[in-house]
């Protein structure tokens, strides 16, 4: 961690233990909503529209386009005398075919390793597209029609102040377009407001949290792995500043199943938070602002956090530093990431981009 960054987590963790006045809080909330989020009147649009859908409510448990264009030369950091010349296809980058495995919490990766599935726990939520509260949480599901071969299944989560509907906004048409095409489903919830179990993920503005909202991804993935022929190799996480670290903690904590992830404005807030399973660590894009992405703290060492904490367990990260400010991915590097996403199943070893990035990719995303 640099001087820099350990600076501003001391003033972070510094304010989480001694608890900020109201007043306090509410300004912090508010700058991070500021940069990173759409103003709430424009919320009130359902995407669930888009699609033709009416929203549904279906009360749960209250117990808590992708580019195909050619290869660039590689663009490592630091990596001058690398010998990789040339990328390797796998062969196992294809998605599954139905019942091709007669249990679905056994699917072996193309790396060899398992994904550890969570079992269902309660009732499940019905993967319509429209809204539904799921574990007290309000939800926007938007979901492809099952069919022969198993879809992905992408969580996007919202920064401080946000809510369901503007993290699918931030999601290209293309790519959810792409998502239930494939007959996959994207899930978008909103924090309620409340505290909830586990540790906040922010460590001070009480949007996510890694135990009751974990818990929450956990049945998700259980249920559309079970109900909805969803490829539980294929379970990917995005989300913009709160909902970045969000995406970094989900990252790290449910490592045991998810295969790659693609923070915009997000990481890890601290290295304190342990890998689910050493052996299996997912891929990362991760997307930030450089310098101008500060808001309470700088996304940039965020970023370096989780890469920091992920690299050295083997997994094969892509930093795009692409300068535009907080939560400023543009349209075409969200759509490079779900690119991303989709070429690295759950285990995938060695990367199909190792030998150089597709050249549908900006200049400023290097393999770390």
């Amino acid at each position: 961690m640099s001087p820099r960054n350990a600076r501003e987590y001391g003033f972070w963790l510094s304010g989480a233990r001694v608890g900020l006045q109201p007043a306090t809080r509410a300004l912090l909330s508010f700058a991070l909503w500021a940069c990173g989020s759409a103003p709430a009147d424009e919320a009130s649009e359902d995407p669930s529209t888009e699609s033709g859908s009416e929203s549904i409510s279906n009360g749960g448990s209250d117990s808590s386009s992708s580019g195909q264009g050619g290869w660039t030369p590689l663009r490592r950091r630091g990596a001058e005398d690398d010998p990789a010349a040339n990328p390797v296809r796998l062969g196992g980058n294809t998605p599954s075919p139905a019942g091709s495995d007669p249990d679905p919490n056994r699917i072996t990766s193309a790396g060899g390793v398992e994904p550890i599935l969570p079992e269902v726990s309660g009732e499940c939520p019905s993967f319509t597209t429209g809204t539904q509260t799921i574990l007290g949480l309000s939800t926007e599901v938007v979901a492809g029609d099952p069919g022969d071969v198993k879809g992905p299944l992408l969580f996007t989560w919202h920064g401080t102040g946000g809510n369901g509907r503007q993290a699918l906004r931030q999601l290209p048409q293309s790519v959810r377009d792409d998502i239930v095409a494939q007959g996959g489903v994207i899930i978008a919830p909103s924090d309620n407001g409340q505290v909830r179990a586990g540790r906040d993920v922010t460590f001070v503005l009480g949007v996510w949290y890694d135990g009751a909202d974990l818990a929450f991804a956990d049945q998700i993935v259980a249920c559309a792995v079970k109900n909805q022929n969803v490829d539980p190799r294929r379970i990917f996480v995005t989300g913009c500043s709160a909902g970045g670290l969000m995406a970094g903690v989900m990252s790290v904590e449910r490592s045991g199943y998810v295969a790659a992830v693609a923070p915009n404005s997000g990481g890890l807030a601290t290295a304190q938070f342990q890998l689910q399973s050493a052996e299996r660590v997912p891929a990362v894009m991760s997307m930030h602002g450089g310098d101008s992405d500060t808001v309470v703290v700088n996304f940039g060492d965020t970023t370096r956090t989780l890469t920091n904490v992920l690299k050295p367990k083997g997994s094969f990260v892509v930093e795009c530093n692409h300068g535009m400010g907080h939560c400023g991915a543009p349209a075409s590097l969200h759509e490079s990431a779900w690119e991303f996403m989709q070429a690295h199943p759950f285990g995938t070893q060695p990367s199909p981009f190792a030998g150089g990035l597709p050249g549908s990719f900006p200049d400023f995303c290097v393999i770390e």
